[in-house]
């Protein structure tokens, strides 16, 4: 396998505060990315951990049935964003 590199990649996320005090969180862009904790802090540093776990073990499955064929490339997508929701700042970039 060659060298690794390591760059940046921006998900949203969902943080709702429950009645019970709790706050339940999840990515947008990755399905069964989904946590839940005490504080809104906690909530945002395990939805970090949950989500760089499920981006490794989708790269490690996708990556079995590599071959010597198999061409590896990154590719980049322009998503809108809607601009109220940006705008009052109902969504937080994880840091």
């Amino acid at each position: 396998m060659g060298k690794m590199l390591r760059m940046k990649q921006r998900y949203h996320t969902i943080i709702r505060p429950e009645a019970n005090g709790w706050f339940v969180g999840w990515v947008e862009e990755i399905p069964g990315t989904i946590t839940q904790a005490r504080s809104l802090d906690e909530c945002r540093r395990a939805l970090r951990d949950a989500l760089e776990l499920m981006v490794e073990t989708h790269r490690e499955e996708a990556r079995l049935g590599l071959d010597p064929s198999c061409i590896q490339e990154a590719i980049e997508i322009d998503v809108m964003e809607p601009q109220a929701e940006a705008a009052h700042g109902f969504h937080a970039v994880m840091r």
